[in-house]
């Protein structure tokens, strides 16, 4: 039997998805059909489709997205989008555990045909499911790969760094760290530790914040699910549009300069008959050029549309404000500013419960 079907309950690895980097850097508006908006709402996707791959694969505790890297958790999935026009996708995605060792960093690519985006088989698939499950399928290999006992490190180390956040003092002597910032158990605190106890709750208020956060992703991903494919779609067959029309304007542009070469040297001939044919390859050499300038428009047209297209679809999917609020602390904002708030209030909670604070953390 493998370590993954004998993973005890309280040993299952919990996982962070950070929202990807849409890799907007890198970005040529005359090379793509994308905008940073929509980049920016893939990075979304894409952590969400991840993210219900794992779950399926029934091998982990829980799957959680998040806004950002640097969370405490026992495994952190991150990555960055390098190429999404609906017909490719390619994505690099970073695989490490809570001690700060790298599982794996590896480079997914899949292209599609325009079938993927057929209504029967896209309700049955994602177009790019095949990214995702490799992804996890990787993931699970080097899972199989653990012991039990590395496994407990691993959580264990991921409860004494969530502990150090909040009480570095009580925490500081249970880790050590090498030059690269791995990090290894010194020893561990007692079970009945009073601090580790608070420390506990506290994660478990964390936990429930980060399961609410979850709906606001799921909500998400459903307000973009359809424009989204239409994009895709539209996206796919601009790529291919674009393709043809510059190839085809490469084409007619050189035939009709070659052309327009050609018949001026023929003006130098001493035959009229020469001179002739000269003049008429002027004229269609010319034209030719002319198709292949048009053939040019037509492609800026294209990529025109498919701009507004992007921008249509980004004023659709910008984050919504929401509000998490209970007898005393109301969230505002962004997801990152809320969890940002949150991680200010649960330090707050916590100087309170040890006396160090006064009690009304929504004044702080």
């Amino acid at each position: 039997m493998s370590v993954v079907e004998s993973i005890p309950d309280d040993l299952l690895l919990d996982v962070n998805v950070v929202i990807f980097d849409p890799g907007i850097d890198n970005l040529d508006p005359k090379r793509t059909t994308t905008t940073p908006g929509i980049r920016r709402a893939e990075g979304h996707y894409i952590a969400s489709r991840l993210k219900q791959t794992l779950e399926s694969a029934k091998q982990w505790g829980a799957i959680r997205i998040v806004p950002d890297r640097g969370h405490e958790v026992d495994v952190e999935v991150s990555g960055r989008i390098l190429q999404s026009d609906g017909q490719t996708l390619e994505i690099e995605v970073r695989v490490q555990d809570s001690t700060n060792r790298p599982w794996f960093t590896r480079t997914y690519k899949e292209q599609v045909s325009r079938f993927a985006y057929d209504a029967e088989i896209r309700r049955r698939q994602e177009p790019f499911q095949n990214v995702y499950n490799r992804v996890a399928n990787d993931m699970q290999k080097h899972l199989a790969r653990q012991d039990l006992n590395a496994l407990r490190r691993i959580r264990t180390v991921n409860e004494l760094r969530f502990a150090r956040r909040f009480a570095l003092d009580a925490f500081s002597d249970y880790l050590d760290s090498d030059a690269k910032e791995h990090y290894s158990i010194k020893h561990v605190p007692a079970v009945n530790d009073p601090v580790l106890q608070r420390i506990r709750r506290i994660r478990v208020r964390d936990d429930m914040f980060l399961d609410r956060l979850q709906g606001f992703y799921r909500k998400f991903d459903r307000d973009m699910a359809i424009s989204y494919d239409n994009w895709r779609l539209e996206s796919y067959t601009e790529t291919e549009t674009l393709k043809e029309l510059k190839s085809s304007a490469i084409a007619r542009t050189v035939g009709g300069a070659l052309a327009v070469v050609g018949g001026v040297l023929a003006q130098g001939s001493g035959s009229a008959s020469a001179r002739s044919a000269g003049a008429l390859g002027i004229f269609g050499g010319a034209l030719l050029f002319k198709s292949g300038l048009e053939k040019n428009a037509e492609a800026r047209i294209h990529t025109e549309a498919l701009k507004e297209l992007a921008d249509s679809l980004n004023s659709e999917i910008q984050p919504q404000t929401i509000a998490l609020t209970d007898s005393t602390i109301e969230l505002s904002g962004t997801v990152n500013e809320q969890y940002e708030q949150w991680e200010n209030i649960l330090q707050q909670i916590y100087l309170i419960e040890t006396g160090q604070a006064p009690s009304n953390p929504a004044q702080n």
